[in-house]
């Protein structure tokens, strides 16, 4: 199916609401954010309570000592401060729901040095998962307090609940406890999973309080369905030919106890157990196309006489193995027929060229049955053509496993079913045979080929060499990939910084005696309240606005009216820029400097002005008396032009207006672009990319989404940035499957499941 489509049924609004309205609507409000409260509140209740167990398992896991140590010692700072944390979140939250920001005055004016420039990308990057995991809700939401606003004519703050300011408000609760940066990260981490990550269900239940009054009750999400003609009759007069909404379709399986086809669905491990121990054990058959001969007949009694036994069957195919693992490069999966040949000519050898046995029909089945997992691991596009053939090299070892341990398909943690999922997970982005991520695997398979016989301790060797290696992989990407992070969101906001100062200096003169305080003092103050505030924010625009007022009244005067307004504003405009920079941690003397430079321009434009006038003056003084209607006539484009002038002098509310506008127009595009891809593309998800025409694909995993501009950003296996698209573009190339997503499966398992619907089917 295509990206959803999300249709928002307003209703009419025409009508304001009547008084009971308003009464009921102020009563739904305040449930709303009394609902918010307390969840909230609860969710962070819960995580202090699970603070310890969580923290050692965390701790348990820590790549190094000093990390463990660090998350044991966060573990004694919460017992001590748990009761400051918990009042201090309270305080805040309902701070922020009061004035929808938690920020003070001075936090707000004033730039961050380097530790607190990584907590505010910590807290970015905990709001930017949020919003990727359950950010439709939150739009949702949104859009049903808009409707209230438009009902009501009140200000109602839309974005008082969103997951940015949940992380602010616990931001601020931090700042109430002494503890170091590296202390305060690990309680984000810890944040982030207990309480960020979980609020989906929290905004499902904030959404239901606006469906069950009727406000805005219905959200109705429709996708076009790709397979055409599925669930259809295209003969039926009804027939939708195009867009037929989610179609449904309950497969069939085949229920062994009552000897049928039927809906049901072996899911748990003791239905998949008990399905294939059916098979397995001869007592149920199956026919159909692909499948294998020794599942279309019910064995006898008599099929069980002139058979090879089981250890003359393990030791030919040891002697199989032994030729696989002989063998480099490119390995076509063996065919199960060809194992059979194989076995019956190798026990004839050892016999004198003369065969007198076959392999018994039970046998046959785990041969066939792994064979046909291996075809469906063969076709799985999730894994990577060099990993592919890597696992096809573990096909012989994997039936002997099934003839030892029939357990093996119904045991979630069985050591031969994890070890192929571990070689799949560690090799998700590998893509070629030199990548040292292969290189290892390639030991991993050889050594199990060489050593694997009859004891799966084998296979359990693979497992522990192989978490190994993708715990050390996991560690090194992430570490690369954090700070890949930091620089991308860092680099970002210098971009938006940019285009924001070129919009507005676009047609204007900026002296040079003032350019440093433009481009450097006031860009690191806009950088960073972007950093810290997003560009939705009342921060960002008010310096957006500061800086307008400032480049307008640089520019040269020319009119009366400008040099009276510059006369009597620049000394409380100089004091403002001077508060604002002045709280910052740049360097004094050079904000000094700076604001001196500016306060001698506005000075010099004044002077010069007035000079001239006096002389225009005296000249006019001079001349002969004008004719009163020539007066006349030329003092009516002098009013007007000074009116206009004296109009756009300050900026006034419907200036501020508009360029709140313009940034809405802006982050309205990029959330238009963001809802166009599928719900299950974030942060964490692999995609084999489209790189070009003439390039091929590229397995690379989503790393960040930049809401506000709409833009992904995919990294390699080792956590290294390669390529940004912008999320429209990307939704295209996924619908044209031109880039797709890599299904996020258990390789076993899917194996398992698609056998076992053939065979049930």
């Amino acid at each position: 199916m295509s990206a959803e489509i999300h249709t928002l049924k307003t209703g009419d609004l025409s009508e304001k609401a009547s008084e009971d309205d308003n009464t009921r609507y102020s009563e739904l409000i305040h449930n709303v954010f009394n609902r918010l409260n307390v969840q909230l509140l609860q969710r962070v209740s819960d995580m202090l309570n699970n603070a310890d167990d969580v923290l050692f398992e965390l701790s348990e896991n820590a790549d190094n000592a000093e990390l463990q140590s660090k998350y044991i010692d966060l573990m004694q700072i919460l017992r001590t401060e748990r009761s400051n944390l918990d009042k201090s979140f309270f305080i805040a939250i309902n701070e922020h729901i009061k004035s929808g920001s938690t920020s003070s005055e001075t936090d707000e004016l004033s730039l961050v040095d380097q530790e607190e420039m990584d907590e505010m990308v910590a807290v970015t990057q905990m709001y930017s998962n949020a919003m990727n995991i359950f950010g439709q809700e939150v739009n949702n939401l949104e859009a049903r307090f808009e409707f209230l606003k438009m009902t009501m004519g009140d200000e109602v703050d839309t974005h008082s609940i969103d997951p940015r300011h949940i992380c602010e408000a616990f931001q601020s609760a931090v700042k109430q406890i002494d503890m170091t940066l590296e202390y305060k990260l690990l309680l984000y981490k810890l944040f982030d999973m207990e309480v960020s990550s979980k609020l989906g269900d929290m905004y499902k239940s904030l959404n239901q309080l606006f469906i069950d009054a009727g406000v805005m009750p219905e959200v109705v999400y429709s996708a076009k369905n790709l397979e055409k003609g599925e669930g259809s009759d295209s003969g039926a007069d009804d027939a939708v030919p195009e867009d037929k909404g989610f179609t449904t379709r309950t497969a069939t399986y085949y229920d062994p106890q009552e000897n049928r086809s039927s809906d049901f669905v072996p899911r748990s491990k003791e239905d998949i157990g008990y399905f294939i121990s059916q098979f397995m054990n001869g007592f149920t058959t199956a026919k159909g196309e692909d499948i294998p001969e020794s599942f279309k007949v019910m064995p006898t009694d008599k099929d069980n006489n002139n058979c090879f036994t089981r250890k003359e069957l393990l030791s030919s195919l040891s002697k199989l193995q032994e030729e696989v693992a002989s063998k480099k490069g490119d390995i076509e999966k063996i065919d199960s027929e060809q194992i059979k040949r194989t076995i019956v000519a190798e026990v004839g050898n050892n016999n004198g060229g003369v065969v007198t046995q076959r392999v018994n029909i039970l046998d046959q089945r785990s041969i066939d049955f792994v064979g046909m997992m291996f075809d469906e691991i063969m076709i799985d596009n999730s894994i990577s053509k060099v990993i592919t053939n890597l696992l096809m090299r573990l096909q012989i070892p994997v039936v002997k496993a099934a003839m030892l341990d029939q357990e093996m398909f119904s045991h979630e943690d069985h050591p031969a079913r994890t070890t192929l999922d571990l070689i799949s997970e560690a090799g998700k982005g590998v893509e070629d045979e030199e990548h040292n991520v292969y290189l290892e695997l390639e030991i991993i398979v050889d050594n199990l080929l060489k050593e694997f016989d009859v004891d799966i301790s084998s296979f359990n060797n693979a497992v522990d060499a192989l978490e190994t290696l993708i715990e050390q992989e996991h560690a090194l990407a992430e570490e690369n990939e954090n700070a890949e992070q930091r620089a991308i969101i860092k680099a970002h906001a210098r971009e938006v910084v940019l285009t924001e100062l070129r919009y507005l200096s676009s047609n204007k003169k900026l002296p040079q005696d003032v350019q440093p305080l433009v481009l450097k003092n006031w860009s690191t103050l806009m950088l960073n309240r972007y950093i810290k505030h997003g560009k939705d924010s009342n921060q960002w625009l008010q310096s957006i606005m500061l800086l307008k007022l400032l480049l307008k009244c640089l520019q040269p005067i020319k009119s009366k009216a400008q040099w009276e307004m510059l006369k009597t504003h620049h000394e409380p405009l100089v004091e403002a820029v001077n508060d604002e920079l002045y709280e910052t941690q740049q360097n004094k003397f050079e904000v000094d400097t700076q604001v001196s430079a500016l306060q001698e321009r506005f000075l010099k434009m004044i002077d010069e002005f007035g000079y001239k006038m006096v002389q225009e003056e005296e000249e006019a003084s001079s001349e002969n008396v004008i004719d009163a209607a020539d007066q006349f006539t030329d003092a009516i484009p002098y009013v007007e032009e000074e009116a206009t002038i004296a109009a756009n002098e300050i900026l006034d509310e419907e200036e501020q207006d508009d360029e709140a506008a313009r940034i809405e127009e802006q982050a309205k595009i990029a959330r238009d672009k963001i809802a166009q891809l599928p719900s299950d593309a974030h942060p964490g998800v692999w995609f084999e990319i489209f790189n070009g025409d003439d390039s091929p694909v590229r397995r690379l995993k989503l790393s960040v989404v930049l809401t506000e501009v709409a833009k992904l950003v995919f990294v390699d296996c080792r956590g290294v940035k390669v390529i940004e698209k912008d999320a429209g573009d990307f939704a295209a190339e996924l619908e044209n499957e031109k880039s797709r997503m890599i299904a996020d499966h258990s390789t076993f398992e899917h194996a398992l499941g698609t056998v076992i619907h053939k065979l049930a089917a």
